[in-house]
């Protein structure tokens, strides 16, 4: 028997494994990040349709009309009754902003809003984005709120 050959791996094989399992790491680092923005784009637009959805019921049930209005920049806000000067600062009931930073609304689009009676409603839309893409949620005439991605059949 010779015992003089070592039953071991020799550095440049170790390196080279330590390489391929460095770029499978920067992959799904990538991915993970990815995911996780579109999930928190996804999250964002559903507590908006959540906020709409209260305003909605709040206008049916105190018979009140509610406009919409946006104050877009850096940390845009959605809200209705009087619009702050100072900007989105102060918490209130009827003021939405994105839970995220990374997360934007970008576009109010018509004059949407809702009227006291019978679940109607001003159509029009609003825009969210991040890095992971934009959604629309959009406002009908009958008072109905639904999502959708631009580019989507029926998301004009």
């Amino acid at each position: 028997m010779n015992r003089t050959q070592n039953a071991g791996f020799t550095l440049p094989e170790l390196l080279l494994v330590m390489v391929i399992a460095g770029i499978l790491s920067i992959a799904a680092l990538q991915g993970w990040q990815r995911w996780q923005q579109y999930q928190q784009l996804r999250e964002s637009v559903l507590q908006l349709q959540s906020f709409l959805l209260r305003l909605r019921a709040h206008a049916s049930w105190h018979n009140r009309d509610l406009s919409l209005w946006l104050q877009p920049g850096e940390n845009s806000c959605l809200g209705t009754g009087p619009q702050p000067a100072e900007g989105c600062q102060l918490p209130s009931r009827w003021l939405f902003r994105p839970p995220y930073r990374e997360v934007r609304i970008t576009a109010l689009v018509g004059e949407p809003g809702f009227y006291g009676r019978r679940d109607v409603a001003r159509p029009g839309s609003i825009e969210l984005e991040s890095a992971a893409g934009r959604w629309r949620v959009i406002l009908s005439a009958r008072a109905r709120i639904r999502v959708c991605q631009p580019g989507e059949k029926g998301c004009e």
